[in-house]
């Protein structure tokens, strides 16, 4: 993610910060095991646990989270006694963190420090790994060599014997960049492809991977240990998210105030994300099944062992 593209990812997690005021601080995916009755709370504090369960984040053992958002993952692992920080992109989650009491510092994962080498028990980048590549780098054919740029990354800070884990979206089916390059207003409001240049190019910035590109990346330094579909859990987690929305604009005229600040900071990307979360719910529509049973997106919740 180069410095151009992670002013893009900036912009939308500063924007995403109102979000407090209806009770969303996690933007990735719960796990609900099979009951889609719990709550969205418990499917995010199920998703913490069992990504530490599964790279083996326990006492003592030192966590990096990257893209770590309002530190869930961080507080859990702490809980454990783990040694947990975490990097970002968004100063208002900094301070948020911080607040907190969490180690978290602004950086991109690019900027990683040598002196950070062999640091790491464990790795996580829940949900972060889709903004690391711009859909100008797809068109480009940078993609392969940005996901291994950071595979590479991760295999030189963590320790021999360690995993990493990752949730990263996917393509279900071929998409074109240069289409969508072409931005939402060239195509029908409803088409896959006004919804991809909604969601990609001009709101919350990235381009996804295909299944099994990041095996091919990844290949020599991490090894696949276990993959699972996480793309129905992130259907519920989104509606979830529109539901609180519009819970909140009824009850709670804080919310106005919120908003009208972000408005006033940078209006084209105010209004952006109201219409990706609210208006057009391109950001639903990723996860909402077809008349085929397949979402235009699937998530996979990753374990990668390190190759030593």
């Amino acid at each position: 993610m180069n410095k151009r593209n992670s002013k893009i990812v900036e912009i939308c997690y500063d924007m995403l910060d109102v979000s407090f005021y209806w009770d969303v601080t996690d933007f990735t995916d719960g796990k609900y095991n099979g009951n889609d009755s719990i709550s969205y709370i418990k499917a995010q504090e199920n998703k913490a646990e069992w990504l530490l369960d599964k790279v083996k984040c326990k006492k003592e053992t030192f966590l990096l989270d990257i893209g770590c958002g309002y530190g869930r993952i961080i507080e859990t692992a702490n809980r454990r006694g783990s040694k947990a920080m975490g990097i970002t992109l968004s100063k208002y989650q900094q301070v948020r963190n911080i607040k907190k009491g969490l180690n978290v510092e602004v950086m991109n994962y690019l900027d990683i420090p040598k002196e950070w080498n062999n640091s790491f028990d464990c790795v996580i980048a829940n949900g972060s790994m889709e903004h690391f590549t711009q859909v100008q780098d797809a068109i480009d054919g940078k993609q392969d060599e940005i996901l291994r740029n950071f595979f590479e990354i991760c295999h030189r800070i963590m320790k021999p014997g360690s995993r990493l884990g990752t949730t990263v979206m996917h393509f279900t089916e071929k998409t074109n960049p240069n289409i969508i390059s072409k931005g939402s207003k060239s195509f029908s409001s409803k088409s896959n492809e006004a919804h991809f240049a909604k969601v990609l190019l001009e709101n919350l910035g990235g381009w996804y991977p295909y299944k099994n590109q990041l095996e091919k990346c990844a290949k020599g330094l991490f090894i696949l240990e276990s993959r699972e579909d996480g793309t129905h859990d992130y259907h519920l987690t989104s509606e979830y998210w529109l539901n609180a929305i519009k819970l909140a604009l009824k009850t709670k005229p804080r919310v106005y105030f919120s908003i009208i600040g972000k408005f006033l900071r940078n209006p084209k990307a105010a209004l952006g994300m109201l219409d990706t979360w609210l208006f057009s719910q391109s950001w639903m529509w990723q996860f909402r099944p077809r008349k085929d049973g397949k979402a235009p997106t699937t998530l996979y919740r990753d374990i990668w062992k390190r190759v030593d």
